[in-house]
């Protein structure tokens, strides 16, 4: 309930008008909101383009009419290039020459 009040402290230019008020101690406070409304931008906001790579992997896969499910194959391939170069650096290395230990 507080915060329902705390929001409805502004209050919207089409409402309020200072014309309506006439000689009102509060028209000045009541116009500096109408001209606080009328300076906000309006319209729909411009839409963000992604930047760095994650930001961008994700508008191409992941995002609107684009989602599928390639992320998954490329999940699944890292893991495996992933496993088999710690695979060959820990242990298949030492086997290059034939000779088992």
């Amino acid at each position: 309930m507080i915060a329902k009040r705390a929001l409805s402290t502004l209050i919207a230019p089409k409402v309020v008008s200072p014309k309506n008020l006439g000689a009102a101690p509060n028209a000045k406070r009541i116009s500096n909101v109408v001209q606080f409304y009328k300076s906000l931008p309006q319209g729909q906001a411009a839409a963000v383009k992604p930047t760095g790579f994650i930001g961008r992997y994700k508008a191409k896969y992941f995002d609107g009419d684009n989602a599928s499910g390639k992320p998954l194959w490329h999940l699944a391939l890292s893991i495996l290039v992933m496993g088999y170069s710690l695979e060959y650096y820990f242990h298949l290395r030492h086997h290059k020459g034939g000779a088992e230990h």
